[in-house]
């Protein structure tokens, strides 16, 4: 069991690799027994902690992101992208952050939730440590689908246990969210296909990187 706080807490005085331990230990409580991991939640404690959580694992995808370009599109442009995304990242991932948490506090507001945004940023950036394990996933067709179903499925599990909203309430919301959000990048992805990459040559990419550009339906 998880007891209250371990494997969330970073204190000011914590090392690099004792954030790290703490990210690592998180991540792994909310991947292996999310139910047990959201009941222990701390509610509050600032952003600080669950910001650096999702700092971290974000970077860490785009370092596993830049790794899978490189294997298909090329030394040289794999370093370019990877490039590109770390220095974007940061940026991305906190009004990404923020946005998202937005959103769906609204949606647990309306569902009767009384907690407050802190704790919706919370819920939704330990939701993220799923992130790695979706970017491998989402190589590999169709299991980006499931990837994203289970982010919902996470978000769920934290609506009832974190936001005390009832479990069908909370299924049929997200569920419905889960398959808005597959419809529109399903068609977006359809439109960038026939308007953008087919009508373009692919500079430098060889005709056996193409499959790369196929869409990654992960959370953020």
């Amino acid at each position: 069991m998880l007891a209250p706080g371990k494997g969330v807490a970073m204190r000011s005085g914590d090392t690099v690799l004792g954030v790290l331990k703490v990210i690592r230990d998180t991540a792994v409580a909310v991947i292996l027994r999310p139910t047990t991991f959201f009941q222990a939640m701390p509610r509050s404690g600032g952003f600080r902690t669950p910001y650096v959580f999702l700092l971290v694992i974000g970077l860490f995808d785009m370092l596993l992101l830049s790794f899978f370009q490189i294997l298909t599109i090329g030394v040289r442009a794999g370093l370019g992208f990877a490039a590109n995304a770390l220095l974007l990242a940061p940026l991305a991932l906190t009004l990404s952050g923020f946005v998202l948490t937005t959103v769906f506090y609204v949606f647990w507001r309306l569902m009767g939730s009384a907690q407050s945004y802190e704790t919706a940023y919370r819920s939704f950036a330990y939701s993220y440590a799923i992130s790695p394990v979706t970017t491998i996933m989402g190589f590999v067709p169709y299991l980006s689908l499931v990837g994203l179903f289970w982010w919902f499925g996470l978000l769920v599990i934290a609506s009832v246990y974190v936001h005390g909203v009832s479990r069908l309430k909370a299924a049929t919301v997200f569920a419905a969210l889960a398959l808005a959000m597959v419809v529109f990048l399903t068609r977006a992805e359809h439109y960038v296909l026939r308007h953008g990459i087919a009508s373009l040559p692919m500079q430098g990419a060889p005709a056996a990187a193409k499959p790369a550009a196929r869409s990654r339906l992960s959370p953020v």
